[in-house]
C-alpha cells in the first residue's frame, strides 16, 4: 500500500503541532531578534500569559529585571548555530513573581538551512531548588548540633574509614 505524500506530511505536522501543545514543559519559539513567534499551553502555565498576550512581544519581558542582558548572548550563539544546553535561570512570570527554570534554547533552521529563530524549553525546577536549599540548611542545623554536643562524636562509612568528627573527638 503507497503512502500518500502529502497526507504524509500533514499527519506528521498535526503530530508533531499536537505533541508540542500537549506538552508539560513551556515550549517557545522566537525569531531572531527575539520576538515571540509561538507559545504553547505549557508556557501559558508556567508563566501566566496567554498566547495572544505575548506573540509579537520581545521574550525579554519574561526576564526579572536587571537580567536582560542574557538574550544578546543567547542570541549570538544561536546565530552561530550553537545549542544552549540546559542551564538554570530565573524568569518572571505575568504576576511579577520569579521561578526557576532549567532552559534548553535550539536553532529553528528553514528548508535551505538557514537559522531563522530558535525554539525554547523551559521547565520550572522551583521545588527541586527549593528542597536543596532546605535540605542544605537541615545539614548545617546538624553539623552545628553536633558541634555543639560536649561528646565526642564522629561517624565512619562502611569500611571504618571517618566521615565525620566534632571538636570533642578531636579534643579525645
Amino acid at each position: 500500500m503507497r503512502k500518500d505524500p502529502v497526507h504524509s506530511l500533514a499527519h506528521e505536522a498535526a503530530m508533531l503541532s499536537a505533541i508540542v501543545e500537549s506538552a508539560a514543559d513551556a515550549i517557545i519559539s522566537k525569531d531572531l531578534n527575539g520576538i515571540i513567534q509561538t507559545w504553547n499551553s505549557g508556557a501559558e502555565r508556567l508563566f501566566g500569559y496567554s498566547a495572544g498576550e505575548v506573540i509579537g512581544k520581545p521574550v525579554t519581558i519574561l526576564f526579572p529585571p536587571g537580567s536582560e542582558e542574557e538574550e544578546p548572548g543567547i542570541l549570538a550563539r544561536l546565530g552561530l548555530g550553537e545549542c544552549i544546553h540546559p542551564y538554570e535561570t530565573v524568569r518572571r512570570r505575568k504576576d511579577g513573581s520569579l521561578l526557576d527554570i532549567s532552559l534548553t534554547v535550539s536553532p529553528v533552521r528553514d528548508s535551505a538551512g538557514r537559522i531563522v529563530g530558535a525554539s525554547k524549553i523551559a521547565r520550572n525546577i522551583t521545588d527541586r531548588k527549593e528542597a536543596v536549599r532546605q535540605l542544605r540548611e537541615s545539614e548545617q542545623r546538624l553539623t552545628e548540633l553536633l558541634a555543639a554536643i560536649p561528646a565526642a562524636i564522629y561517624t565512619t562509612d562502611a569500611d571504618g574509614k571517618i566521615t565525620y568528627f566534632n571538636e570533642a573527638a578531636v579534643e579525645f
